[in-house]
């Protein structure tokens, strides 16, 4: 049976590596926080993109027993301008900050699909540093059908209701009804 330093250290470990594994957010400490910044813009064109919803998703690590779970911390949205151009507000960090991890970013601009990030210079950091992110237009219906209009589901459909709103307009160029609280969809 593990002793009790055993399980604490353990969970020390898991808990660095999830901190260190969060995806394309920025990876050192006190960037988690933001803010994040940067500009969407169609692949193709090079042209601005109006309208899409930048969703960053804050996790809290819980231990339970001998593992560590997530659960829901805090979310914020940002929707980009004329220009392309978005900004996610700081979000102040809480006293006990360790086990707090970002996930995501999550960006929806309806009719498109990510393509790639360029981040200046390529070694920085993702929205930390000038941040373009290169969206394809999805041409037919069927590419439309394929991509994922999902909601995230560890957040709460009032943290984010620019994302909501951008897959309804989604959904609506397709025929199909939006999706109301909770993902289904409302008639």
């Amino acid at each position: 049976m593990p002793s009790r330093l055993h399980i604490w250290m353990l969970r020390l470990l898991l808990t660095a590596l999830l901190c260190g594994s969060s995806g394309l957010a920025p990876a050192r400490a006190e960037e988690k926080w933001g803010p994040f910044r940067g500009k969407i813009v169609d692949a193709e064109t090079g042209q601005p993109i109006q309208g899409a919803v930048v969703l960053m998703i804050w996790l809290r690590l819980v231990d339970v027993l001998i593992a560590t779970k997530t659960e829901f911390y805090d979310a914020r949205e940002a929707v980009s301008g004329p220009d392309g151009t978005f900004e996610i507000p700081r979000l102040n960090p809480p006293f006990f900050r360790f086990n707090i991890v970002t996930y995501g970013p999550k960006i929806f601009a309806p009719g498109y699909a990510e393509e790639r990030w360029v981040v200046t210079p390529p070694t920085g950091e993702a929205l930390m540093d000038p941040t373009v992110i290169e969206m394809r237009r999805l041409r037919t219906r069927e590419e439309l059908l394929r991509k994922s209009r999902s909601r995230p589901g560890e957040v709460p459909d009032d943290r984010m209701p620019e994302f909501i709103r951008a897959i309804n307009i989604e959904r609506m160029m397709l025929g199909m009804d939006p999706i109301g609280p909770r993902g289904e969809p409302s008639r």
